[in-house]
C-alpha cells in the first residue's frame, strides 16, 4: 500500500470536509454545518467564510439551540451556481430547510451575511421565527478600496502571512486588524490591542478566525459577494414581517453604523441594540458581552415562545 503525505493544507481540508454535509436540494448544491438539536438558528456567515464560521453559534448552542450554517454559494463547496444573488441565496436556504425537514429558524445575519438573511426573512416569512442582523450590511456597500488592497485582500499568501503574525506578532497584527475594523483612534487602538492580547478567549477567536480554510476556496463567493452588494438598490426592508434584533458597534469600520440605522428604520418594530465604543468584531470590543445575552434573550423570547 503506497504511503501518502499529506500537506498541512490538506490536513486542513480534511478536517474542515468532515465538519460539513453537502445535499442537494431543489435549488442546488448546498453544504452546510449542523450542531446541535432544533429548535435551529440559522446562521448566514459573513465574508469571506463558510461553514467554518459556525464556531460563531456556540454561544446560542451553549443555551440549548441547534445552529445550521451553510456554506453560502462560492463559498468551500457550495457552488457559485446555487445562488449569485442574496434572492437567489435566501431561496437555497429555504430549499436546505426543506431537504432537512425542518419548518422554522430564527435568521442570524452576520456582516456580509445580512443581505441573504433579509432576503431570507422577507421571501420565507412561515420560515422565520425572528431575525437577528450583527453587524450587518443593509445597504449599497461599495468601499472606497486602492486596487493593491483588493490584490492582497484575494491572496492567498497574505492570509497565510495574516496567521502568521497572530501567532508570532499578536500585538501588531490586532493593532492592524484593528486599524481596519475600527473608527478607534490609535490610543483607543493600543488600549483595546492590549485588551484582546492578554485575554485567551479573545485571542482564539481570531486564531480560529485566521486559521481557514485555503483562500482559493473562497475567492469565488468573496468576488460575487463584492459584485452583490456594490449593486444593491433597496433590499426588502419593508417586506420583514419577523421580530427583528439589530446589533452594531458605534465604532465599526467595516460595516459603518449607518447599516445598522437603515435596517432598524426600515424594518418594522425592529429593535436596535448599540453596542458602544464596539467595533466590527463584537466578541472583541469593550464590554461584558451585554450584545450577546441580548440576543440570546431575543431567541428565547421568539423561536422559543
Amino acid at each position: 500500500m503506497a504511503i501518502v503525505f499529506k500537506t498541512p493544507g490538506a490536513r486542513t481540508m480534511d478536517a474542515l470536509n468532515a465538519a460539513s454535509q453537502v445535499v442537494e436540494t431543489s435549488r442546488g448544491t448546498v453544504e452546510f454545518a449542523l450542531h446541535g438539536d432544533a429548535p435551529y438558528v440559522l446562521i448566514f456567515h459573513g465574508t469571506p467564510q463558510g461553514h467554518h464560521a459556525s464556531f460563531m453559534g456556540e454561544p446560542f448552542e451553549a443555551e440549548g439551540f441547534g445552529t445550521i450554517t451553510p456554506s453560502r454559494p462560492g463559498y468551500l463547496r457550495t457552488p457559485l451556481e446555487t445562488g449569485r444573488t442574496f434572492a437567489e441565496q435566501a431561496d437555497a436556504a429555504a430549499a436546505l430547510l426543506d431537504t432537512l425537514g425542518i419548518d422554522q429558524v430564527a435568521a442570524y445575519g452576520v456582516s456580509g451575511g445580512g443581505p441573504s438573511s433579509i432576503e431570507f426573512a422577507a421571501r420565507h416569512p412561515d420560515r422565520v421565527a425572528c431575525l437577528v442582523l450583527e453587524v450587518a450590511i443593509s445597504q449599497r456597500f461599495a468601499p472606497d478600496v486602492s486596487p493593491l488592497i483588493l490584490m492582497l485582500a484575494r491572496s492567498s499568501i497574505a492570509f497565510r502571512i495574516q496567521a502568521r503574525l497572530l501567532r508570532w506578532f499578536p500585538r501588531f497584527a490586532v493593532s492592524q486588524m484593528m486599524k481596519v475594523e475600527s473608527t478607534h483612534d490609535s490610543a483607543e487602538v493600543a488600549r483595546i490591542t492590549a485588551d484582546v492580547v492578554g485575554d485567551p478567549d479573545k485571542m482564539d477567536i481570531l486564531r480560529r478566525l485566521a486559521e481557514g480554510p485555503p483562500f482559493g476556496m473562497l475567492r469565488a463567493g468573496f468576488d460575487n459577494d463584492l459584485e452583490q452588494f456594490a449593486s444593491i438598490a433597496q433590499l426588502p426592508l419593508d417586506r420583514v414581517n419577523c421580530p427583528t434584533l439589530v446589533v452594531h458597534g458605534t465604532h465599526d469600520g467595516d460595516v459603518p453604523f449607518a447599516h445598522a440605522e437603515h435596517s432598524a428604520a426600515g424594518i418594522r418594530d425592529a429593535e436596535l441594540f448599540t453596542v458602544e465604543n464596539g467595533w466590527h468584531l463584537l466578541r472583541l470590543s469593550d464590554g461584558d458581552d451585554a450584545y450577546l445575552r441580548a440576543e440570546i434573550d431575543f431567541l428565547r423570547q421568539h423561536l422559543l415562545g
